[in-house]
Parts: C-alpha cells; sequence; structure tokens
C-alpha cells in the first residue's frame, strides 16, 4: 500500500516556518544540562508529531530508518530523532517488537512467518540487559495505537462469534479480520496485545492453531477446555459437512442436466447411466444431509445446556444474595418487632388524651356554670321596663340627641315616656321648642323626622 509523502502535504501547521523547522530539524546538545529548553522544546515537538504522522499512515508499528521519508523537507530530515526515540521508549510510548513479544507467553508466534527479524534468544538477551540503543533495523510498536487496534479486533470478533461458542481457528479468525488489519504483522501485534490483556488465548490443537476469547471485556478468558475442544471440532465437522452437501447438490443436479440431454440426442443407455450416478449421489447426499443434522442437534444441545448453565448460576447467585440480607431475619425477630411498635403506639395514644384532658386555661369557667346562666336567661320574662337615662332640658330650645350607645326603644316605652312629660310647663306652651326637666327613669324622646 502506497503511502502519501510527507514533503508534499505539510503534517503540522509549523512545517512552512523556516527559521522554526530549522532549528526543529537540528540536532539536540551533547548534555541536556547545558541547554534543557533546546532539549525540551524538540521532544515536545517530535514525539506528538511521530504519533500523528504514523496514526495518519495507519500505521501501528514502524522503522526509525522509516521516519527519514516521513519527515522529508526540502531534501533534509531531522537529525535528532534517535533521542526523541529513546525519550519515548522511556516513557512506554514506543517499545520494541523483540520487547513486545517477550513479555507475553506466546509460543505461538513461531508459527507465524516474518514476524520478527531477531531470534528469540536475542530477544531475552535484550530485555535482560536493557540496551537502549536505537537501530535502524530495529522495529518499534506504537503502544497506545496497538491497544487502539486490538479493541477493535476484539470488537470484531465479538459481533461474529456465537456467544456460546468463543472458540474459532487461527485461519478463520484472520480471515475476518481483514478489514481491521492491513496485513499479517499488524494482524499478530493486536492478537499478542489480546492476550497480554488476558482477553484471548492462543493454542495447538491436532495441528490447528485456534484462538478463545473471553465472554466479555471485563473477564478474562479461561484456558481452553476438553468441551472448547470438543465444539471446536464439532464445528469443524459441520462446516465440512455442509461444504459437501453442497458439492453433492450440485453433481445431482448436474446428472439430472445430463440424463436430459442424452435422452433427447437419443442416448438413452448413456441417460440410463447418469440416472444411476444420479441416484447414488442422492443416497450419498442423504447420509451426510442426516449426519449434519445430527451434529447441528447436538451444537443446539450444547449451546442450550451452556445457556440453562448460566441462569443456574444466576439463581445461585440471586440465592445468595437473597440469604445474606435475610440472615439476620426471623420470624420471631418481625413478631417482637411488631409488638414493640403496638406498645409504643398504645403509649403515644395516652399521651395525647392526657394532653388534650389537660386545663391550661386557668381563667375557664365550668362548663356546668355555663349552662346554668344560659338556661337563666332563657326563663327570665322578655317584657321587663328598660330604664331610659334622663332627657336633659335646655333653655329655648327642646334639643334632644338620640342615644348612640343605647338599645332601639319600642313603641310602647315611647308612649309611656310622652305620658309622662308635664303639659304645664310654660316653656313647652310657649316656644313649643323647649321641654321640661325630665323624671329620672323617663326615656329619651328622638326628634321629629
Amino acid at each position: 500500500m502506497a503511502e502519501p509523502d510527507a514533503e508534499l502535504e505539510p503534517v503540522c501547521p509549523e512545517w512552512a516556518d523556516d527559521q522554526r523547522m530549522a532549528f526543529l530539524f537540528s540536532a539536540f546538545k551533547r548534555s541536556r544540562d547545558v541547554n534543557s529548553s533546546d532539549w525540551d522544546t524538540k521532544l515536545a515537538f517530535w514525539g506528538p508529531l511521530l504519533l500523528q504522522e504514523a496514526a495518519r499512515r495507519q500505521r501501528i508499528s514502524f522503522k526509525p530508518q522509516e521516519l527519514g521519508s516521513w519527515f522529508r523537507r526540502k531534501g533534509a530530515v531531522p537529525l535528532g530523532l534517535d533521542t526523541v526515540l529513546q525519550d519515548m521508549a522511556r516513557r512506554g510510548l514506543i517499545q520494541k517488537e523483540s520487547c513486545f513479544a517477550t513479555s507475553i507467553d506466546a509460543g505461538w508466534l513461531a508459527w507465524g512467518v516474518g514476524l520478527f527479524l531477531i531470534k528469540p534468544l536475542k530477544w531475552t538477551l535484550t530485555s535482560l540487559l536493557g540496551n537502549s540503543s536505537i537501530s535502524p533495523d530495529d522495529a518499534y510498536v506504537i503502544v497506545e495505537r496497538v491497544q487502539e487496534k486490538a479493541a477493535e479486533v476484539y470488537q470484531l470478533c465479538q459481533s461474529h462469534l456465537q456467544t456460546s461458542h468463543s472458540v474459532v481457528s487461527f485461519v478463520q479468525l484472520q480471515e475476518m479480520c481483514q478489514a481491521v488489519c492491513r496485513d499479517e504483522k499488524t494482524f499478530y501485534l493486536c492478537l499478542l496485545q489480546l492476550q497480554r490483556e488476558k482477553r484471548v488465548m492462543v493454542t495447538e490443537i491436532d495441528g490447528d492453531k485456534i484462538v478463545k476469547f473471553s465472554h466479555s471485556p471485563t473477564n478474562r478468558v479461561s484456558a481452553v477446555t476438553e468441551i472448547d475442544v470438543g465444539v471446536y471440532q464439532l464445528v469443524k465437522c459441520e462446516k465440512m459437512l455442509s461444504q459437501k452437501v453442497d458439492t453433492l447438490s450440485q453433481e445431482v443436479e448436474r446428472y439430472n442436466e445430463d440424463a436430459r440431454s442424452r435422452l433427447k440426442a437419443g442416448k438413452k443407455h448413456l441417460a440410463l447411466k447418469s440416472l444411476r450416478t444420479r441416484r447414488r449421489a442422492e443416497k450419498r447426499l442423504e447420509s451426510i444431509e442426516a449426519k449434519l443434522n445430527t451434529i447441528q442437534v447436538i451444537l443446539d444441545r450444547i449451546y442450550s445446556s451452556q445457556t440453562d448453565k448460566t441462569v443456574v448460576e444466576a439463581y445461585q447467585a440471586g440465592l445468595g444474595a437473597l440469604r445474606e440480607s435475610m440472615k439476620d431475619v426471623s420470624v420471631a425477630k418481625v413478631e417482637k418487632l411488631m409488638d414493640q411498635i403496638e406498645q409504643f403506639c398504645d403509649m403515644q395514644d395516652d399521651i395525647n388524651q392526657t394532653l388534650a384532658g389537660e386545663n391550661l386555661d386557668a381563667m375557664a369557667v365550668d362548663t356546668d356554670e355555663l349552662e346554668a346562666e344560659l338556661n337563666a336567661l332563657l326563663d327570665s320574662p322578655a317584657d321587663e321596663t328598660v330604664l331610659l337615662p334622663d332627657v336633659p332640658a335646655l333653655p329655648g330650645t327642646l334639643d334632644v340627641k338620640p342615644a348612640q350607645a343605647e338599645p332601639e326603644v319600642m313603641e310602647e316605652q315611647l308612649d309611656t315616656a310622652l305620658s309622662k312629660l308635664s303639659l304645664s310647663d310654660p316653656g313647652l306652651r310657649g316656644s313649643g321648642a323647649a321641654t321640661a326637666p325630665p323624671q329620672r327613669g323617663s326615656a329619651l324622646l328622638e326628634p321629629a323626622q
């Protein structure tokens, strides 16, 4: 796959600044203590830029000798990339392929072709001695990119594989991941990362490499069991028989067409021969279909049993949780608790009744006395004489003011009060306005309307 030329397309905004790029393309100072800002500036620029360019080229590994073509600018290449790679390796951003492989128990790598150029013995020595020198021929793995690509492979396999059967052949898995892994090396590196994360396990059965996946990303993959081997062999046999069924079906159809064409050509004996061959093929087809059906029934039962096992485990977990939550609860404790609740409720009712019957108002009158007074009011006569205040006498005029605070005077009481007035008063005869001094107890006259 052809990769884009970095010189044709700027890889960063500063790429067009000649003065800035001349500084960044220059070599590092011999000692960091001499000029630490020189080191920090170049490391902060080239480290992220290398990761960005690797992602743009869809690469998860590289060789140092390739970086010259990645960052070539006007015929010049960066002079301090070795120092940048050493710093990235120290921080764990990149790792040698040899060290990446030796950290994983991956004996199956011997089955791969051309993955690594260094022998396993040298891998071990390199990891033990801690050699940090940069060789142009050493391949480096971008750890973050490998992790991302491995996650894509895992999600792809989880979506294609059955949840009840997590074992697949190595060849089938590689074909499945062609859309994600651009080459065989990328596929191997992703598989190594998944094995490091304990999400896959690669082993060999009867000369076939098989891969087992964990059921979920949070769970670790378990060891390959006899059940996994049996299921894998059944699936393999099912696939083989399915291919034979397809082949025999095509043969039956071909023999049938041959018999028809030969009969039309007048070659009856050849047509009969084709029919006999077709019947033998049909018998083989029926036998293989019966075997295939038996294998499919067995696989269905295995898948169903695994589902039942999961349900039973869920029941057991639920029962354990229920038992744990109810271990301190019993019928006797509940009855005792209910009795205590009833006792405290009765006590609260007694307190409320006591508080309601307490005489909080010291000036309150007894209810019996209030009832006796009310009965006395009802028994008193309604026509008692109402005593009116004396009417004041004024000289010359009769100024009678209505009582503002007295109750309304009845008509008979007004007539009685009027009859008591002395008509012989000379002031009353002469002016008609003056009034005689009223008698005590006489009613107050209201002015004429």
